[in-house]
């Protein structure tokens, strides 16, 4: 079995298909630890998911404050925020907030997947029930042969363009840039501040706090000049929520797809199957979830498949119906409680 991506996806399908003696190669073309430009917010019901099939989060894991409370939502520059607690929920829990590259790192050591780093994948080929997988690591070109191979590789999945040729081409693309400061903000702390106001976001915006350090982020459409937003951003920021900074810490950029605000969802095909962003898999910009809960689908799929005989994609096709669902009515909810489905406007 081979898994192309190390984060939540990867490690879920790994832990599924663990312990059942087979042998299980997780790819990750960035060295580890690798930074993965996300918030880190696990959401209680991506903890529940995680307790059930990893065990407790080692607290070396967590971020300061470790507590995340909810989300408050500013639809307009000018008007009060909607506030939407985690506790109220179903899981009826806070939050918390991780430091990415070690969570991940903890995620995959729980299964007993090989992880190789530095190694990106390039494309494939299929030779029956034989999939014949192009890699690089270290300037070096190999091959390896597999019987299912899982697209755990993000937004811009290089799996799925190699499986779907042009597909990507109608895609809806947002540009998503943030930097982290050492500063002060009159925001609180332990909650995660959205803003939805596109006059002056153009599509969408954020600020939390981990660390010590202040995260503001910002995302427009790709051909819109998301710098330009990000400035005005800032300066409201500064003006309306007291925002000083004292140092730029870092500056980072990632492309995120419309795919399940368009419910726009691919699984996959044969023995390759798509898991998380890479199928489309996101809960209006709360993708650990649906990750946690697809990469575990792909992996028991798999195994269904290596006993029955049963084409792996249709399994699993027919086991994420549900999360389906559940990424649709995250938007339908966004568009009934706050007017507006930021990613379709």
């Amino acid at each position: 079995m081979v898994i192309v991506g190390s984060g939540p996806a990867g490690a879920s399908t790994a832990m599924a298909l663990s312990g059942h003696g087979l042998e299980t190669l997780v790819l990750e073309k960035h060295k580890l630890p690798r930074h993965k430009m996300c918030g880190g917010i696990l959401f209680p019901s991506a903890l529940k998911l995680i307790s059930e099939n990893f065990g407790d989060i080692p607290q070396g894991v967590c971020s300061k404050p470790s507590r995340v409370k909810g989300t408050r939502s500013y639809m307009t520059m000018e008007g009060p925020f909607i506030e939407m607690a985690f506790g109220k929920g179903s899981h009826g829990d806070d939050g918390i907030s991780a430091k990415r590259a070690d969570l991940d790192n903890w995620l995959c050591s729980r299964s007993d997947a090989t992880v190789v780093d530095g190694c990106s994948f390039r494309g494939y080929s299929g030779r029956g029930d034989e999939i014949l997988l192009r890699l690089t690591r270290d300037g070096k070109e190999f091959e390896v042969r597999t019987g299912y191979l899982v697209g755990a590789d993000g937004s811009l999945s290089r799996v799925r363009r190699s499986l779907f040729p042009g597909f990507d081409k109608g895609l809806g693309l947002f540009s998503n840039y943030e930097e982290w400061y050492v500063g002060r903000i009159d925001l609180e702390p332990e909650w995660l501040h959205a803003f939805y106001d596109e006059r002056l976001t153009g599509c969408f915006a954020g600020v939390f706090q981990k660390d010590g350090k202040i995260i503001v982020t910002n995302g427009s459409r790709l051909n819109e000049p998301v710098s330009v937003y990000f400035q005005s951003f800032l300066a409201y920021l500064k003006e309306s929520h007291a925002l000083v900074i004292e140092e730029t810490v870092s500056k980072d950029v990632c492309v995120v797809h419309d795919m399940p605000a368009t419910d726009n969802f691919l699984t996959g095909k044969s023995n390759v199957l798509l898991v998380g962003e890479a199928g489309g898999f996101n809960r209006a910009a709360e993708g650990i979830t649906s990750a946690l809960i697809t990469g575990k689908a792909a992996g028991e799929s798999i195994l269904k498949s290596i006993h029955s005989g049963e084409n792996a994609s249709e399994i699993y096709q027919e086991s994420v119906k549900k999360e389906m669902e559940r990424c649709k009515k995250v938007y339908d909810i966004l568009e009934e409680k706050f007017g507006v489905n930021p990613f379709t406007r």
